[in-house]
């Protein structure tokens, strides 16, 4: 697909036809991280935000020097914005966000029913120490928020959120391979 026409619509202000064109781009770019660099969907849109932050200004100063190539560069631009996210991923930068960080209490109680209980212990079991206290402790304590979890654990509330959300995750799998 030829996107030179988005070069045009960003140099002359067109701001609909330049959303359109990227709004057709995404699910290309998007669908391209998940399937050839083994990206999350949330990392992948993270991704391609990076890549048109970076993109456009360089449209807008005549830095593309052929415009028909756009989308080859564009997906070039996210895969190198993926690696980044990824290189550069730190739990220390939570803190930054840990305000807007929302947990549902019960969240890790909608893993069991009666048939997945011995499954779900199961799974506890074979998480490594730190991750099998931590979810002990959210099943022990299921109305805990992040800054409890963080308060037991001596962890930033950033930190417990992500640990949590990390644990979640494993047991999700884990049963979900179980069942």
């Amino acid at each position: 697909m030829d996107y030179s026409e988005l070069v045009h619509a960003l140099k002359s202000g067109e701001t609909r036809t330049a959303n359109r064109l990227i709004g057709e781009a995404t699910p290309i770019l998007r669908k391209y991280l998940i399937s050839k660099v083994n990206a999350s969907p949330e990392d992948a849109d993270d991704s391609i935000q990076q890549m048109f932050e970076y993109i456009i200004p360089k449209i807008l100063e005549d830095d593309i020097n052929n415009p028909t190539g756009l989308l080859s560069y564009m997906l070039k631009a996210a895969r190198h914005s993926y690696y980044k996210i990824v290189r550069d991923f730190d739990l220390d930068k939570f803190d930054e966000i840990e305000e807007q960080l929302v947990t549902e209490a019960d969240q890790a109680w909608l893993l069991m029913n009666e048939d997945q209980a011995n499954i779900l212990l199961r799974c506890i079991e074979g998480l490594r120490n730190s991750y099998r206290e931590f979810a002990r402790f959210l099943f022990d304590y299921p109305s805990a928020n992040t800054e409890d979890i963080a308060d037991n654990f001596e962890i930033s509330p950033a930190n417990a959120w992500t640990r949590k959300h990390r644990v979640l995750k494993k047991l999700t799998d884990c049963v979900s391979l179980e069942t």
